[in-house]
């Protein structure tokens, strides 16, 4: 897609995603790794300022994040 397309933003909502035998949350690596790799071109980044600053991961669980 990205050598194709050239979006201005990128979001991945992790989810709950945690592992039923280890409690891991394996997703976030996925998610990590396309932050890296794609980061830089975004113009739009998910969470763009605080000790959660992240290019790709919008995580719905931070009640900040919530609407009504």
């Amino acid at each position: 897609v990205f050598a194709e397309y050239r979006p201005v933003a990128f979001f991945a909502d992790p989810g709950s995603g945690f592992d039923e035998s280890d409690g891991e949350r394996y997703g976030d690596g996925y998610i990590d790794a396309w932050a890296q790799r794609y980061g830089r071109r975004l113009k739009l980044k998910a969470v763009s300022g605080g000790a959660n600053r992240h290019a790709v991961m919008w995580d719905m669980r931070d009640r900040r994040r919530q609407q009504t």
